[in-house]
């Protein structure tokens, strides 16, 4: 039982690698089927989903808030996703948000750009400084996104337990040292880091959940979970509101109960 969260450069065969390791260890395989599923579970649009995963983060984009449900509602999937275990999860910025899981295993995937370049030349059929422009974008789109969402270097290798580089090694062998990598005990669930890992993945589709229906979402709510056991507090100017966010969070799967703390803001009698 593991769960792997890999960064990868585009062209660098990363999720080749992530798929066969999937493959090898009977594992589920996610890269794409993130978007998909927090399209299907909180309504996003894809455009949206894919833009806050993949792409630089506008000028606007840095002075507003206006987006954050996209996030949240890949958030939420990636941890829910890790929480169920067994699983490989690539791209999506999933190495960021599951850093504070001490069994994850965190993997970064790259090679250099020419090497990169050759495989976008191959896959995707453009000449070669077309490839080579395209990869060396999408790099710094990411590492932006990255850096704008969680404060993180991507490109730092001491974030990550193992660095692979494909212009050195094959799919095949890149998948069996992430194999031998999870043999550590340092990547083996403890019940304690389990825990840890549900209740952040509540929270997360707590926080999704309320920011996808538009009577909640602009609704300043805050959500902790302790072994299960979901809190939901803040102000809002109506009951419907406070009845609202009750409702999403007791929908969410796991949750042992919940304690609704929102109080609604009392209105000063009208002037005569």
């Amino acid at each position: 039982m593991g769960v792997v969260a890999i960064s990868k450069t585009y062209g660098s065969l990363g999720d080749d690698i992530g798929r066969k390791l999937a493959e090898v260890l009977g594992y589920r395989f996610a890269d794409r089927e993130v978007v998909a599923a927090a399209t299907e579970r909180f309504g996003e649009g894809t455009l949206g989903l894919i833009h806050v995963t993949e792409e630089k983060p506008g000028f606007l984009e840095r002075f507003r808030a206006s987006e954050r449900h996209y996030v949240a509602a890949v958030e939420a999937i990636l941890l829910e996703m890790a929480a169920n275990d067994n699983v490989v999860l690539c791209g999506r910025g999933a190495a960021f948000v599951l850093s504070r899981i001490p069994h994850v295993l965190r993997v970064r995937i790259t090679a250099p750009e020419r090497m990169r370049a050759q495989h976008v030349q191959q896959h995707d059929g453009l000449v070669h400084e077309a490839a080579l422009n395209f990869v060396h974008q999408t790099d710094r789109e990411r590492a932006a996104r990255i850096k704008f969402l969680y404060h993180v270097d991507w490109n730092d290798p001491l974030f990550y337990h193992v660095v692979l580089n494909t212009e050195q090694i094959s799919v095949e062998h890149g998948a069996q040292i992430l194999r031998a990598a999870l043999e550590d005990p340092r990547f083996v669930a403890t019940p304690a880091s389990r825990q840890t890992l549900t209740d952040q993945s509540i929270v997360a589709q707590a926080r999704a959940a309320l920011l996808a229906n538009p009577l909640t979402r602009p609704l300043q709510v805050v959500a902790t979970c302790d072994r299960g056991h979901l809190i939901i507090s803040g102000i809002v100017d109506r009951e419907d509101q406070r009845q609202a966010a009750d409702r999403a969070a007791r929908a969410i799967p796991g949750v042992a109960d919940v304690l609704n703390e929102i109080a609604v803001r009392s209105r000063a009698p009208a002037s005569v």
